[in-house]
């Protein structure tokens, strides 16, 4: 929950950091990825050295890792913090939760099965809570621009490829490292193509502090608390738990940055929340098991084996 909660205040930091200080989505997320992809490999190597740059000893997760960067964490955290730029925090955040119904629906397809009623709520819950925030229960107009729905949307898929993509590479290699490198080759893509050398916006004691939390505490800290309680509960209840954080994000805008929230969006919000809660189910998944045990094997006394 406090990870959860970390993220939230990560976003609400962003929008703040957009809104009175000048800074855009691109400078802010080339040098966060960066920053914070550069401390995990650093963390990464000195806890586990030559293991954990295993993975560049393959061609073949090498490409994986490539696509994970890219499509994944670089586009996914673009995407969430373009969200923010053009529309607030809260709605950013609550249609980003939309991903795990994409993921439901992907692996329907894949797998060629139907969802089990719980599971087609979830995505009816999902994408009925999208649509109050993006019309306000209104079709003829769109309560947030078309470019920040769209960014929404692209963050929502992000989520999905982020969740489903890295699979096998987490499994044999370890999260530290996969996100880690993730991190860091994407952030470097991003400042190839914005140059984040080039420093925008008003710079005060309020904007370091903003830019450092958000490096330290809404990127690692709240990284490392999550992967922390999903490791003593499990994949389920921690995602259980993580659906704090667009609640927190929602509050955050009204009490903090004075974004008005209507009924329709607080109702939008509860029906993400509770697809959320339903997508988790009761238990912990197999596939969630056997990856932990696996990388529990691989993984001793802090030193991952071949």
């Amino acid at each position: 929950m406090f990870g959860a909660v970390c993220w939230a205040f990560s976003g609400a930091c962003g929008q703040y950091l957009f809104q009175h200080r000048g800074l855009d989505a691109n400078w802010l997320v080339s040098v966060r990825l960066t920053m914070a992809g550069l401390l995990l490999v650093l963390y990464s190597l000195a806890r586990w050295r030559s293991g954990a740059v295993r993975i560049f000893r393959s061609r073949q997760s090498v490409g994986a890792l490539l696509v994970f960067a890219v499509f994944g964490m670089a586009m996914c955290q673009y995407s969430y913090f373009r969200s923010i730029e053009l529309s607030n925090a809260a709605t950013a955040t609550t249609l980003q939760y939309t991903g795990p119904a994409l993921v439901l629906l992907w692996l329907a397809l894949r797998e060629k099965r139907m969802p089990d009623p719980k599971e087609l709520i979830a995505v009816v819950c999902a994408m009925g809570g999208a649509y109050l925030l993006a019309t306000h229960g209104d079709p003829s107009q769109l309560a947030l621009s078309p470019k920040a729905l769209l960014w929404c949307v692209l963050a929502a898929v992000s989520v999905a490829v982020y969740s489903v993509q890295p699979r096998g590479l987490i499994v044999q290699y370890g999260t530290m490292p996969v996100t880690g490198f993730g991190m860091l080759i994407g952030g470097v893509g991003l400042c190839v193509i914005f140059q984040p050398w080039y420093v925008v916006g008003q710079w005060d004691i309020v904007t370091v502090l903003g830019m450092l939390y958000i490096i330290i505490f809404g990127t690692i800290c709240a990284f490392c608390c999550y992967l922390e309680g999903v490791r003593r509960i499990g994949a389920a209840k921690g995602s259980i738990l993580a659906a704090v954080e667009p609640v927190a994000s929602a509050i955050l805008s009204v009490f903090w940055l004075d974004v008005p929230l209507v009924g329709m969006d607080v109702g939008g919000i509860v029906l993400i929340v509770a697809a959320m809660v339903l997508l988790a189910g009761d238990g912990e998944p197999a596939q969630d098991k056997k990856a932990q045990n696996h990388h529990e094997k691989n993984c001793v006394n802090g030193k991952c084996q071949e």
